[in-house]
C-alpha cells in the first residue's frame, strides 16, 4: 500500500505545473515601484487624459516652490536696478536716445515715468520675493518687465527673455503657500500642499531652454566639428582639465561635446527627483565655469 501511495503522489507531482503567475505579477509589481520611485510617478499614470490630471493634481510639498519664488524675488530686486536700467534710467530713456521697439507703436514714456515703472517693478520683485499679496506682486513686476523689454530689440539676450517667461509662470503658480506674508494672514493656504503642476510648469521651462540649445548646437556642424569656441581652452578655468589633455583635446572634448552633452541631457536629470542633486552639482559648476569666461 505504501508503494501504491508513492507512486500515485510521484505521478501527481508530475502533472503539476509550475506556478509563475504570482512571480511574474510580483516582478512587475516591484519594477512598477522602482519606476515610480526613480521618476515619481507611473508609466499608467500617462495613459489617459484623467490619469494625467490626475498626476498633475497630486499634492505636493510646497517648501522647495517658495525657496524659487524667494531667490527668483531677490535676483529681480537686483536685475531691475542693473540690467533692466534703473541706475541709468535718466539717459537711458531720454528723448534724444534711439531705441528699437518690438513694434513701431510701442514708445517709451516720459522719464518721469519710466523710473515710476522701475519703482513698481521693485514693489513687485519685493512682494514676490516675501510672498505678499503675490499675485498683485507678480503683475506689479511682470507687465513693466515686458514693457521695458520689448521697448528695445538692442538690449535682448535669452536671460532676459528667460527671466520673463518665468515671471509669468510663478504668476499662475501657488508658490505663496510657504514661507509668506499672505501665509501668516490666510491660514488656509498656510503651508498648504501645492498641486504637482506648478513644479511641472517651471520643470518643463528650464528643460527647454537647455534642450533646445542642444538641438541648436547639435544642428551645427561648426559646433560639432569644434570650431565655434576655438581657443577657449586657454582659459584659467580649464587649467584642471589641461593636466590630463591637450589644449585642443579640450577644446574640443571638453568644451564642444561636454557642453553639447549638458545641454541635451541635463534637464531629464533636472526634472527627477533622484537625478536632482547631480544635475544641480553639473549646472552650477557649468554655470560659474561659464561665468569667468563671458560678461553677459
Amino acid at each position: 500500500m505504501a508503494v501504491e501511495r508513492e507512486a500515485a503522489n510521484k505521478s501527481d507531482r508530475k502533472g503539476e505545473k509550475p506556478n509563475t503567475s504570482g512571480r511574474q505579477k510580483s516582478d512587475a509589481c516591484g519594477d512598477a515601484d522602482r519606476f515610480r520611485r526613480l521618476f515619481g510617478f507611473q508609466l499608467t499614470d500617462l495613459q489617459s487624459w484623467r490619469r494625467f490630471v490626475c498626476l498633475m493634481s497630486r499634492p505636493t510639498d510646497p517648501a522647495s516652490l517658495a525657496f524659487t519664488r524667494f531667490i527668483f524675488g531677490l535676483v529681480m530686486l537686483q536685475d531691475t536696478i542693473i540690467e533692466r536700467g534703473l541706475s541709468q534710467a535718466d539717459w537711458r530713456w531720454d528723448p534724444e536716445e534711439c531705441h528699437f521697439p518690438l513694434f513701431d507703436w510701442l514708445q517709451p514714456l516720459p522719464v518721469q515715468w519710466m523710473i515710476f515703472l522701475y519703482f513698481l517693478m521693485l514693489i513687485g520683485a519685493a512682494g514676490i520675493m516675501l510672498g505678499a499679496v503675490y499675485r498683485v506682486s507678480c503683475l506689479l513686476f511682470l507687465l513693466p518687465y515686458w514693457y521695458i523689454l520689448l521697448l528695445d530689440k538692442s538690449d535682448w539676450n535669452n536671460h532676459s527673455y528667460l527671466f520673463g517667461l518665468l515671471a509669468f509662470l510663478l504668476t499662475l503658480s501657488d508658490a505663496n503657500r510657504y514661507w509668506s506674508v499672505d501665509g501668516l494672514f490666510n491660514r488656509n493656504i498656510h503651508n498648504a500642499d501645492v498641486p504637482l503642476w506648478n513644479y511641472a510648469l517651471l520643470r518643463s521651462q528650464v528643460f527647454l531652454v537647455y534642450f533646445l540649445a542642444g538641438l541648436k548646437k547639435l544642428g551645427s556642424s561648426d559646433w560639432i566639428n569644434g570650431y565655434s569656441m576655438q581657443g577657449i581652452a586657454q582659459h584659467w578655468v580649464f587649467d584642471a582639465f589641461r593636466l590630463v589633455m591637450t589644449t585642443d583635446e579640450v577644446d574640443y572634448f571638453v568644451v564642444h561635446l561636454g557642453g553639447l552633452t549638458i545641454d541635451l541631457f541635463i534637464g531629464f536629470l533636472l526634472f527627477f527627483d533622484k537625478t536632482r542633486l547631480l544635475a544641480f552639482i553639473i549646472c552650477s559648476s557649468f554655470h560659474l565655469m561659464n561665468s569667468q569666461l563671458f560678461k553677459i
